[in-house]
C-alpha cells in the first residue's frame, strides 16, 4: 500500500500529492525526516574554491583590458570584469568550484584552493613513486570527475568481469578522481611527466561545459608542443571523451581508448624529478620545464614555436619605426617582464616572466607591440635584454636629457602647426620640465599670475 504525503514548498503547487513508494522513499522514519527538513531554516557555509591575487592579475591595467581567459571560460558566469576597480570580480556564491579559471590563468592570480595544487602534487608524487617501487613501468595518470567520470570507469570494470570482449582498465593506468576535471592544467600535467608519469589522460563526459573542453584542449596543445619541441617523441597528453548514455557502445569505446594508452610508449626524461609541486603556478612550471630541458633526449633548438591560443610563454616584437619609448607598456606589465633603464632610454625585457597577456600591446598608443608565442631555451630567457633603445634628447637650456629624440621630434611635428604652440611656446617643448617653468617665469612678455587683478 502506497503512502502519500502533502506539503507546500517553493517548487510545488499547494496540496500536491505524490507517492513515496513510487519514488522509492517509503522507508521507516522518512516522513519524520521530511517534516524536520521543511522546518529547517538557516545559513550554511559554502566552500570557497579559489584564491585571488590581484597584484599579479593580467586582466587589466591603466583602464586597458588584456587577459580575459577566466571571464570567458566560466560557465557559471561567476567571474566578471569590474569596470570601476579595473580588475576581475568573482562571485563566490555563483562559483561551482570547477577550477577552469585557475587552469587557463597565465599568471596564477587565480589558484584552486579546494584542494590546493601543492596537496595534489604530494598525492601524485606518492602514487608515482609507490607504483615504480612496486615494479610498475610506464604509468599513465587518468584524471576523471567524481561524478559521471567515476561512473564510466566503474562501468568499464564491471563489464570487464562479465564480458570477454572488454579488458577493463590496464594495469599501468592509474585512475584519479577529481572534483572537476578542469581544475588541473599544464603546470600539473608537465610536472607529472617530469615526476615519472609516461602519459596524462583527462576523461571528460557530457557534464563538462564546452568552454572547459576548449580550454583543456588549448592547454594540452601547448604542453604537447613543448614536449615534442624538447625532443620527447610520441603523445604524452590525451583528452578522452566518454560517450554519453553509459551503454555497451560507450563502455567499448572507453576500453579501446584505455588499451591504446596502456600500449603507448612515448619518450620520457632519463630520470624522474624530485621537486615538489607548489601553489604558485609559474614556479611549478619553471621547475617542470627546467627538469624536462635538462633531461631532454635530443639536442635542443634555440626556441620552440607555440600555438597562439592558450600559450603563456613568448616574446615581444617591437616596431622600432613607430615605438617612441614612452614606456607606457612598462607600467602596464603585471609580471615585471617589461622594464625600463633609469640611466638610458631603453626598453628591456625578461622573457621568462612574460605570460602573453597582451596588456602591453593593448596599452601601447602607437600599436608598436606584437606578441610572439614561443619557449626560448637559451640562457637569455632568464636575462633582461634590450628590445629597443634610442638617442636621448637634451634640454636646449640646461643640456639635461629628459626624453628621446624620436619622441620630441614626433611631438614637435604634431604640435608645430597648432596656434597655441608658436614661437617661444614651441621652443619650450624642447626644454625639460624645470627649464620650462623658469623660462615662462623669466620671459618679459609672459603674463604672470601676480599681474592678474
Amino acid at each position: 500500500m502506497s503512502k502519500t504525503f502533502s506539503f507546500e514548498d517553493a517548487t510545488r503547487p499547494a496540496g500536491k500529492s505524490f507517492s513515496l513508494t513510487a519514488l522509492g522513499l517509503a522507508s521507516p522514519g522518512f516522513l519524520t525526516t521530511v517534516v524536520k527538513l521543511r522546518d529547517m531554516v538557516g545559513e550554511f557555509e559554502k566552500p570557497k574554491f579559489f584564491t585571488y591575487k590581484q597584484n599579479i592579475c593580467a586582466h587589466s591595467r591603466n583602464e586597458a583590458v588584456g587577459c580575459n581567459a577566466c571571464v570567458e571560460i566560466c560557465s557559471a558566469q561567476a567571474i566578471s570584469s569590474d569596470k570601476h576597480l579595473k580588475q576581475i570580480k568573482v562571485n563566490p556564491n555563483l562559483c561551482i568550484g570547477c577550477g577552469a579559471c585557475t587552469t587557463v590563468c597565465p599568471t596564477g592570480a587565480l589558484t584552486y584552493a579546494y584542494p590546493r595544487a601543492s596537496e595534489q602534487g604530494v598525492r601524485l608524487k606518492t602514487l608515482l613513486s609507490t607504483y615504480v617501487k612496486a615494479g610498475g613501468a610506464h604509468p599513465v595518470l587518468l584524471f576523471h570527475s567524481q561524478g559521471r567520470g567515476q561512473q564510466a570507469v566503474e562501468a568499464l570494470g564491471r563489464a570487464a568481469q562479465l564480458q570477454k570482449t572488454v579488458r577493463g582498465v590496464p594495469a599501468n593506468v592509474i585512475p584519479q578522481a577529481l572534483f572537476h576535471t578542469a581544475s588541473l592544467g599544464m603546470d600539473v600535467w608537465l610536472s607529472a611527466i617530469a615526476l615519472g608519469a609516461a602519459q596524462v589522460a583527462v576523461l571528460v563526459t557530457d557534464e563538462e561545459a564546452p568552454a572547459y573542453l576548449d580550454g583543456l584542449e588549448d592547454q594540452m596543445r601547448v604542453a604537447q608542443a613543448i614536449l615534442n619541441g624538447l625532443g620527447y617523441t610520441g603523445v604524452h597528453l590525451h583528452l578522452l571523451r566518454a560517450q554519453s548514455g553509459g551503454g555497451a557502445q560507450a563502455v567499448t569505446s572507453l576500453d579501446a581508448s584505455l588499451q591504446a594508452l596502456g600500449r603507448s610508449r612515448p619518450t620520457l626524461p632519463s630520470s624522474a624529478a624530485r621537486f615538489a609541486i607548489v601553489q604558485e603556478k609559474r614556479s611549478t612550471l619553471d621547475l617542470a620545464l627546467d627538469h624536462l630541458i635538462t633531461h631532454a633526449p635530443a639536442a635542443l633548438p634555440e626556441a620552440i614555436e607555440l600555438p597562439k591560443q592558450g600559450s603563456a610563454f613568448g616574446t615581444l616584437v617591437i616596431n622600432k619605426d613607430t615605438c617612441t619609448l614612452c614606456l607606457s607598456c612598462v607600467s602596464a606589465c603585471p609580471v615585471n617582464a617589461l622594464q625600463d633603464n633609469p640611466e638610458l632610454p631603453q626598453l628591456k625585457f625578461v622573457e621568462k616572466n612574460c605570460v602573453q597577456c597582451g596588456l602591453c600591446a593593448t596599452t601601447c598608443p602607437e600599436d608598436a607591440i606584437t606578441l610572439q608565442p614561443r619557449l626560448l631555451l637559451t640562457p637569455q630567457r632568464k636575462e633582461a635584454r634590450v628590445l629597443n633603445e634610442m638617442q636621448p634628447y637634451a634640454c636646449i637650456r640646461c643640456n639635461k636629457p629628459f626624453g628621446t629624440l624620436k619622441a620630441i621630434e614626433s611631438m614637435l611635428g604634431k604640435l608645430g602647426g597648432h596656434s597655441m604652440f608658436q614661437g617661444a611656446a614651441l621652443e619650450r617643448l624642447k626644454m625639460c620640465g624645470d627649464c620650462r617653468v623658469i623660462d615662462i617665469y623669466s620671459a618679459p612678455d609672459e603674463v604672470k599670475i601676480t599681474d592678474i587683478r
